[in-house]
């Protein structure tokens, strides 16, 4: 069976789901991380947290269980599809340039190698092996699980594998991340995205697992196909539907949250991101901070050492 998600970090994970058990807690390195200007924690508060962690891990460890499948057949076939072309002669170069834009290329940190491009060509041809992959098997058809959330991202990610299985006959199910998930030791787990999860938990949610029929594959798939005729630059999640928007869309969350304050970038796209949970990475975040610094609604303060330390307000 192949096991398809929609974010590195998540594909990671269920790579680790598929075989997680009691065994898989080791004690290892343990860090704390404190922003710029934050006091160090104590040598007491740090044992606090310490035995905190171990004993969630402890709790965690209990009630874990593997996925099972093989970590191979787990595939991301597409990254981000909520965000940029989707559709036309270009749109594999459009896609390839983006890429380079999200690892850094846009908003650079200061010690990063502008020509280091090692990551982007890694994730690239990793993303490529996986979607020939998945239409290979679904030729053959083998069967397909997809894991996917309310998260734009992957709920395009899900209506994109949809499409390019329209022609496949193989056996498709699908696993939607709920709003709650009571697990068995009275415990309720709220998650936006599976990347939120622990390892040891994605088996509990198995339960939800559910064929996808023939016919709402080909009208999901007759959705994407409108979508990628639209190819607008931004889709997102309205009134629980998948719609192409405006790049300017979540503009009113970050003039929101800044009101008459001075904030750092970073700051103000933590606030925007945590605040509305809106299930959209930084960057794009940072590239609306940046487009209404040029129209004049907001203005820069102070420069910092790159662009997310930089101080901006809202234009009086």
């Amino acid at each position: 069976m192949l096991q398809i998600i929609f974010s590195d970090s998540e594909c990671g994970t269920l790579k680790m789901a598929t075989h997680w058990g009691l065994s898989s807690w080791d004690d290892g390195v343990i860090g704390f991380i404190f922003g710029e200007g934050e006091k160090e924690p104590t040598q007491e508060e740090k044992d606090q947290a310490i035995a905190q962690f171990k004993a969630q891990r402890e709790k965690e460890n209990r009630r874990a269980r593997p996925v099972g499948g093989n970590p191979g057949d787990v595939l991301c076939p597409s990254v981000g599809l909520d965000i940029g072309p989707i559709s036309g002669p270009d749109v594999e170069k459009a896609r390839f340039d983006l890429l380079t834009a999200w690892l850094g290329g846009d908003f650079p940190l200061p010690d990063s190698d502008p020509d280091d491009h090692t990551q982007r060509d890694m994730l690239w041809e990793q993303r490529q092996r996986d979607r020939e992959r998945l239409l290979e098997g679904g030729k053959h058809g083998e069967a397909v699980r997809i894991w996917y959330s309310n998260a734009p991202y992957s709920l395009c990610g899900f209506y994109d594998v949809l499409w390019q299985l329209r022609d496949c006959d193989c056996p498709v199910t699908a696993l939607e991340m709920p709003r709650w998930m009571p697990l068995g030791d009275d415990t309720v787990q709220s998650c936006l995205n599976w990347g939120e999860l622990s390892p040891g938990d994605w088996a509990a949610y198995l339960p939800l697992e559910r064929e996808i029929p023939k016919n709402v594959r080909r009208a999901i798939a007759m959705e994407w196909a409108r979508l990628q005729e639209e190819n607008a630059p931004l889709r997102a999640i309205v009134n629980g539907r998948l719609h192409s928007v405006r790049e300017d869309f979540y503009d009113p969350f970050i003039r929101a949250r800044i009101h008459d304050r001075t904030l750092r970038v970073g700051q103000l796209i933590g606030e925007v991101l945590g605040r509305y949970q809106l299930g959209i990475g930084d960057w794009w975040i940072a590239k609306r901070i940046q487009a209404m610094e040029s129209r004049g609604q907001l203005i820069t303060v102070s420069m910092g050492d790159c662009f997310y330390r930089n101080e901006v307000r809202w234009a009086q």
